[in-house]
């Protein structure tokens, strides 16, 4: 039914109107010769309303003169009678076409890159390294090998354990697995102690190889010897020199300051946004959807997919921070944790924080963050033997 609706559309059909005292008797003779009508809507006692194809629409002049009935045509749809309004509009029509081959064209093509599942590793320095190889906005996707594309970004890229590259329309998308380098005590190359790298309570221990000389609860001092790569026991003949390892849990403390001067202003973003597309590279750039500024101050971020420019525009008011120190107090618990979280190793749990401010009514607000963490402070270091 839906293919005999979809061919009729391409070939063109007709709504007619049929007018008569026998429209039962006319439905069977259509039925009948073979004539097809689809959408058909009783009016009335006397009037019908019907799809007809427009061959079918010649074979009922024999049915019309036996049953004295009236057929007007309402209307003429499908492709035919629409191409046929255009007929005179050459140049429409040729815009059309060259409108689409274009579309058609700039779909053989990439116009997007993004890269998901980056972490540690830089953006910068695997996009750099897909562009080399041929993807990048502007590349013909019939010569793009995926799989050797894969292949080559895992050899040239020691940092990344896995890597999918899927095209998806005009979008090639790379997704990545950062690799995971193998702890420093992994290395056998000789005998080593493991030290404190820093001051702390430890909180657990679990030692693989060595002699723990440093009981949970005991404070050590950064440089301490923790485990002992040199094992002297009753029960073994002389001295035995191993290479220490394990992992020593410890209570670690982390502070950071940071001032804010309550004579300065601040900047708040207020929600309202403008957005302005542009379409074309650099200067050619042409705006296709570019609203109205009316932000006195405001933040401006750019960015790019594939030819087009996306600038959006962030309204934001200056404000002081003596009219609301809240603001000021939350500006610098995240400036002093972003300062630290820099600093702390990936993975680190976080067991307590505390933020204290020293205020100068009139001039500054001071405060001074403390974490209090739980981390591996152990490091090795190489014995050297007499």
């Amino acid at each position: 039914m839906i293919f005999i609706r979809l061919w009729n559309y391409f070939v063109g059909y007709l709504v007619i109107r049929v007018k008569g005292l026998s429209l039962e008797k006319f439905i069977n003779l259509t039925v009948s010769k073979g004539i097809y009508l689809w959408g058909m809507d009783r009016e009335s006692y006397t009037s019908l309303k019907a799809c007809i194809s427009i061959k079918g629409f010649k074979k009922l002049r024999k049915i019309v003169r036996k049953l004295h009935c009236q057929i007007k045509i309402v209307e003429k749809r499908g492709l035919p009678f629409k191409t046929y309004k255009y007929k005179h509009r050459k140049m429409l029509i040729a815009g059309m076409l060259v409108f689409l081959v274009i579309i058609y064209g700039l779909s053989a093509f990439i116009w997007t890159v993004d890269l998901e599942g980056t972490e540690d590793v830089k953006p910068d320095l695997i996009l750099s390294k897909l562009y080399e190889s041929g993807v990048k906005p502007g590349a013909f996707k019939g010569k793009i090998n995926t799989e050797q594309i894969e292949n080559q970004l895992l050899i040239t890229t020691p940092e990344l354990s896995w890597a999918s590259l899927e095209i998806r329309g005009s979008r090639a998308i790379l997704r990545v697995k950062e690799a995971v380098e193998a702890p420093d005590f992994v290395k056998r190359e000789g005998p080593a102690n493991i030290l404190a790298k820093k001051d702390g309570i430890i909180d657990s221990m679990i030692v693989l190889e060595g002699e723990a000389v440093v009981e949970i609860g005991q404070t050590v001092r950064k440089g301490q010897l923790l485990v002992s790569g040199i094992i002297e026991h009753p029960d073994t003949i002389g001295i035995r020199y191993v290479r220490a390892m394990g992992r020593v849990m410890a209570r670690t403390w982390y502070e950071a300051q940071e001032t804010a001067r309550l004579d300065e202003v601040y900047r708040v973003r207020t929600g309202r946004t403008i957005e302005q597309k542009y379409f074309g590279l650099g200067k050619a750039s042409l705006p296709y959807k570019k609203e109205e500024m009316t932000f006195k101050e405001y933040d401006l971020v750019s960015k790019k997919e594939g030819l087009v420019r996306i600038d959006t525009y962030y309204e934001v008011e200056l404000k002081a921070w003596p009219d609301n120190l809240e603001e000021a107090k939350k500006y610098i618990e995240k400036s002093t944790e972003e300062r630290l979280m820099q600093e702390i190793a990936k993975g680190t749990k976080v067991v307590d924080k505390k933020l204290k401010y020293d205020i100068i009514e009139g001039e500054q607000i001071t405060g001074v963050l403390y974490l209090e963490l739980i981390e591996d402070i152990g490091i090795q270091e190489d014995l050297t033997i007499q």
